[in-house]
């Protein structure tokens, strides 16, 4: 006998209810000379392995966070939380992006710490 007061729901535009996943920090955003917003992301792919601006990359802009795939570790990986970038949104929407570490140094080092921390247990 089936429950039919019961429907499954997807979670499309964020984490499950109770998730502890959240994105790795903010995008970064600057002003160029001609006032139009960037969005500045990674040059380097989230496992540090690869430079975007070599092997390419694609974001994908999801309800308020971007998610930063590398393309040379989406071929080698299946798909994992751990492989990509996912970085808050904030309104309006850039006029463009580009690519730079810089923004992003204390945020790679902090990510670093984490994964040479040993396993609990």
């Amino acid at each position: 006998m089936f429950d039919y007061s019961y429907a499954p729901i997807m979670v499309l535009s964020g984490d499950p209810v109770g998730s502890k996943w959240r994105p790795h920090g903010d995008v970064v955003y600057r002003t160029d000379n001609l006032g139009a917003r960037v969005g500045v992301l990674p040059a380097t792919c989230f496992s540090g392995e690869h430079s975007l601006h070599v092997v390419g990359y694609r974001a994908l802009e999801l309800e308020s966070y971007l998610k930063i795939t590398c393309l040379a570790c989406d071929d080698k990986t299946s798909p994992r939380a751990d492989y990509y970038w996912a970085l808050y949104t904030t309104p309006p929407r850039p006029d463009r992006a580009e690519l730079d570490d810089a923004p992003y140094k204390d945020l790679t080092e902090q990510i670093a710490q984490r994964k040479r921390r040993p396993a609990p247990g």
